[in-house]
């Protein structure tokens, strides 16, 4: 039984592609901080789809999104064996809350005495009160 899954939360840290052993396909992990009922959960997100994987990369350390797929629950023992939960979602869409900034084009220099007189303020366009109504002048 697979169990599909809606989650949203923050990158950890930017996302890895990684080599599948068995086929030799390129596969994206990145794990997500959700917050949920004052507590903090960590979600494992592994992406096969050539788009989930894209949006993943393109995101940077801190964005939000949400992610939709297979959901995956396992019990492991830590180190100092306590029993903890394995939260991992196969994602097959990736939606970015916020797009990251762009890069901005660089600004343009100030005029300088050699490129002429800079621009003055601009003058207001002078009030014209003639109503135009598109029909005949009376």
């Amino acid at each position: 039984m697979t169990a599909l899954a809606l989650i949203s939360g923050a990158l950890f840290k930017e996302a890895e592609t990684k080599i599948a052993r068995a086929s030799g396909k390129p596969f994206v992990v990145a794990k997500l901080k959700v917050a949920a009922d004052n507590a903090l959960d960590f979600w494992r997100i592994v992406a096969f789809s050539e788009t989930a994987q894209a949006e993943l990369l393109r995101l940077g350390e801190g964005d939000k999104l949400s992610a939709q797929g297979s959901l995956k629950l396992e019990i492991y023992s830590s180190k100092d064996g306590e029993q903890k939960l394995s939260r991992t979602l196969i994602a097959d869409h990736v939606l970015a809350l916020r797009q990251p900034p762009r890069a901005r084009k660089p600004k343009v220099a100030p005029a300088t005495a050699a490129d002429g007189p800079a621009p003055g303020p601009r003058e207001p366009a002078p009030f014209d009160d003639a109503i135009p109504w598109g029909g005949p002048e009376q």
